[in-house]
C-alpha cells in the first residue's frame, strides 16, 4: 500500500511544529514554480495568486493578520510614492485605458508582494530549507528536460508549435522559462551549499550555464557568472559594504542625468567592437535603444511619458536604427528599453525612479541585516545580482510574469538569509 504520508514528507518535508504550517505552501510553491514557468510563463502570475491567497488565509485563521501594520516605515514610503507616481503617469499617454489597466497590475503585484513577503516572516527555520529542497528538486526536472533538449538539437522541442532554430536566438521560445531555471538554480546550490554540498552547488551551477548558453539566453548565462563573483566581493567589502552597495545604486540610478552629457554614443561602442555577430549585435542594439530612451527621459526628466509610455516609441510605424557597422538593427523601443532603471525613469519619471530607489535600498538594508555569515551573505546577494542583470538587460519593470519570479525568489530567500551552516541551524532550531 502506497504511504501517502510519507511520500509527501519525503518531498514536501515534515512539517514544523514550531510554526503556523506555512513551511507547506512554501515547499509547494518553491517545486511547482520552475515547472510552471516551463509550462507558461505568464502562468506563474496566477499562481504566485493563489500561493499568497491560501497563505493571507492560513495567517488569518491563526488570528495573525494584524501584525501585517507594523510594516516598515521606510518600505511604506517607497511604495505609497510608486503607486501614486503610476496613477500620475497613466494621465500622460495616448491609450489612457490601456495605462489605467497596467496601473490596476501594478497594483495587484505590489499587494501580492507584500502579502507574500508578510507571510515569509512565518516560515521557520526548518520549513525554509524545507521549500529550498523543494526548489532544488523543481530546478533538477527542469533542467534535466531543458538539457535533453539541447543535447538533442531540440529533440523534445518538437511538441511545442511553430517553434524552430535560430541563428540569432537559437532555442528562443525557451528564454521566460530559462530565467526562472537560472534563478531557481541559485536557489538550489544556496540550498546544497548550506548542506555542505558544495560539489552538487558547483555541478549544477556548470550544468546552469551550459544550459543557458545553448538555449541563447545570454543575459542567464553570464549573470551566473556575475553574480557569484559580486556575492563574494559585496562580503569581501567588510563593514563598508551596505554603504558601497548603497553608493552604487544610487550612481546607477541616477544614470539619465549625467550620461549624455559624458559623452555617451552608441556609434562609438560600435566602432570599439567591430565585429558583427549575434552576440554583439544584440549588444549594440541595446546601446542605440538606450542613446534613443536617455533622449526622451531628458524631454521629460519630472513627470515622465507615463506607464506604457515605452510603447508609443515603437511598433510598425517607428524608424528602423540602422548602426554604420552593424547595419539595421530594429525599431527603437521594442515594447520596453530593456533596461528597467531607463524604463523607470522614461513611463514615471524622478518620482517613479526616486520611489523605486527608496524601495531597493531599504530592501538592501533588510535582507542584509537578516544575513549573519559568509555564507548566507554570498549566496543572498548573488540572488539579487542575477535579478539585477535581468533587470538590466532583459525584461520589462512592469511585467507582471518577471514581477512573480521577483516575489517568488525574495519571499524563497528572506526565511534563508537568516541561517547558517546545518550545524549552527541546528543549534538553534530548538529555539523557534
Amino acid at each position: 500500500m502506497i504511504d501517502i504520508k510519507r511520500i509527501r514528507n519525503f518531498i514536501l518535508g515534515p512539517g514544523d511544529n514550531n510554526g503556523i504550517g506555512m513551511g507547506y505552501i512554501f515547499s509547494i510553491c518553491g517545486l511547482a514554480f520552475p515547472i510552471v514557468a516551463l509550462w507558461n510563463s505568464r502562468a506563474v502570475v496566477p499562481f504566485i495568486a493563489i500561493v499568497t491567497l491560501s497563505a493571507i488565509i492560513l495567517i488569518w485563521k491563526r488570528g495573525l493578520l494584524v501584525s501585517l501594520l507594523k510594516i516598515d516605515d521606510w518600505l511604506l514610503i517607497g511604495i505609497c510614492l510608486l503607486l501614486a507616481a503610476t496613477v500620475h503617469g497613466a494621465f500622460h499617454v495616448i491609450d489612457t485605458k490601456e495605462a489605467f489597466v497596467s496601473s490596476l497590475k501594478v497594483f495587484a503585484n505590489t499587494s501580492l508582494a507584500i502579502l507574500l513577503f508578510f507571510a515569509a516572516t512565518f516560515v521557520t527555520r526548518k520549513e525554509a530549507m524545507a521549500s529550498a529542497r523543494c526548489v532544488a528538486i523543481g530546478t533538477y526536472l527542469v533542467g534535466t528536460l531543458l538539457l535533453c533538449d539541447v543535447l538533442t538539437n531540440g529533440a523534445l522541442s518538437f511538441f511545442f508549435i511553430n517553434m524552430t532554430y535560430t541563428w540569432n536566438y537559437k532555442y528562443f521560445w525557451f528564454k521566460s522559462a530559462s530565467t526562472t531555471f537560472a534563478i531557481c538554480t541559485l536557489i538550489a546550490v544556496f540550498y546544497h551549499i548550506l548542506e555542505k554540498r558544495y560539489f552538487h552547488a558547483a555541478l549544477l551551477i556548470a550544468a546552469a550555464i551550459f544550459i543557458q548558453i545553448n538555449i541563447g539566453n545570454r543575459t542567464a548565462a553570464g549573470g551566473l557568472v556575475i553574480a557569484f563573483a559580486c556575492g563574494i566581493g559585496y562580503h569581501w567589502i567588510g563593514h563598508l559594504r551596505q554603504k558601497i552597495l548603497a553608493i552604487i545604486i544610487i550612481l546607477l540610478f541616477l544614470i539619465p542625468i549625467y550620461i549624455l552629457s559624458a559623452g555617451f554614443s552608441a556609434e562609438k561602442i560600435s566602432q570599439f567592437i567591430n565585429v558583427r555577430n549575434s552576440a554583439t549585435s544584440s549588444v549594440v542594439y541595446r546601446m542605440h535603444a538606450w542613446e534613443f530612451v536617455l533622449q526622451r527621459i531628458n524631454e521629460r526628466p519630472i513627470i515622465g511619458w507615463g506607464l506604457d509610455g515605452s510603447k508609443e516609441f515603437g511598433g510598425e510605424t517607428a524608424a528602423i536604427i540602422s548602426d554604420p557597422i552593424m547595419g539595421p538593427l530594429g525599431e527603437p523601443v521594442p515594447l520596453h528599453p530593456h533596461n528597467g532603471v531607463l524604463e523607470i525613469w522614461l513611463e514615471l519619471g524622478a518620482f517613479g525612479a526616486l520611489a523605486i530607489l527608496l524601495l531597493l535600498l531599504r530592501g538592501a538594508k533588510i535582507l542584509d541585516a537578516r544575513c549573519q555569515n559568509a555564507t548566507t551573505r554570498i549566496c543572498t546577494f548573488s540572488i539579487l545580482t542575477l535579478l539585477a542583470c535581468f533587470f538590466s538587460f532583459s525584461y520589462s519593470a512592469f511585467s507582471s510574469a518577471w514581477l512573480a519570479n521577483i516575489i517568488f525568489v525574495i519571499s524563497i530567500t528572506y526565511p534563508l538569509a537568516s541561517l547558517g551552516s546545518m550545524q549552527n541551524r541546528n543549534q538553534t532550531h530548538s529555539s523557534d
